[in-house]
């Protein structure tokens, strides 16, 4: 496993309710790329009660995490984020691969504190 694609979503209603597996991506806030060991802070909040998992085989993972939680991290700079973005000779990439770390501080700042975020990572192996 090379690592993740990471993305944090708003949801597309005012993210009072946590998301479910199902929920479909509002605005993104945040994307980066992690290595192998990239989601231990994300599986560390679970553990901690602050977030939850909701599941998925790694095509992709999904949790789900209050602003208050994840804000702080993304502004700092995405946890275990790299520099440079790995790519792979027969990698396919989609118009949707960024190719860089990209954080929306506008939106970020648009949060409620208390409002329910999707954060959902992608498989790379």
């Amino acid at each position: 496993m090379l690592g993740f694609p990471v993305s944090v979503y708003r949801q597309q209603d005012d993210g009072v309710t946590p998301p479910t597996f199902e929920t479909p991506e509002g605005i993104r806030l945040a994307v980066w790329q992690t290595d192998h060991s990239g989601l231990s802070w994300l599986n560390d909040l679970v553990d901690s009660g602050e977030a939850v998992n909701l599941g998925g085989m790694g095509y992709p993972f999904r949790y789900a995490a209050r602003a208050e939680r994840l804000l702080p991290r993304l502004t700092m700079g995405p946890p275990r984020a790299r520099d440079v973005w790995l790519l792979q000779p027969g990698d396919t990439v989609t118009k949707e691969w960024a190719g860089r770390t990209v954080v929306d501080g506008a939106g970020l700042e648009a949060c409620c504190h208390d409002e329910w975020l999707l954060i959902e990572a992608w498989d790379e192996s």
